[in-house]
């Protein structure tokens, strides 16, 4: 009978382990920064504002898709942030996307 809960107590330990460890797994999955996709291009956001006007004719799309916030995107004008709609604008090699009426600066991802 001993042996049979301790069996039990091992299986329960060990599982708490895995479903700890999974979390985690989960949790780290949730810290991709905001990214989107232009021209086959991976750009993250960097938080700066830029604080130039943008000229309409330099806009050069729209987000028009995401997913999840834990994913990357795949597709051009796809975001992991969502925001369908919302301009982008190819600036100084990198990438301004018109969050909240301010042009937030966007690098280009190197894995």
């Amino acid at each position: 009978m001993k042996k049979f809960f301790a069996l039990i107590l091992c299986t329960f330990y060990l599982l708490g382990i895995f479903g700890c460890s999974q979390n985690e797994i989960k949790e780290g999955l949730s810290d991709i920064r905001p990214m989107v996709m232009v021209n086959e291009r991976i750009y993250m956001d960097t938080g700066k504002e830029i604080t130039v006007e943008i000229d309409e004719s330099a806009i050069t799309g729209t987000i028009t898709s995401s997913v999840k916030s834990t994913e990357i995107p795949v597709q051009n004008g796809e975001s992991n942030f969502g925001n369908e709609g919302a301009q982008y604008a190819l600036y100084d090699d990198s990438l301004v996307v018109l969050l909240q009426n301010k042009w937030i600066f966007f690098v280009e991802f190197n894995e």
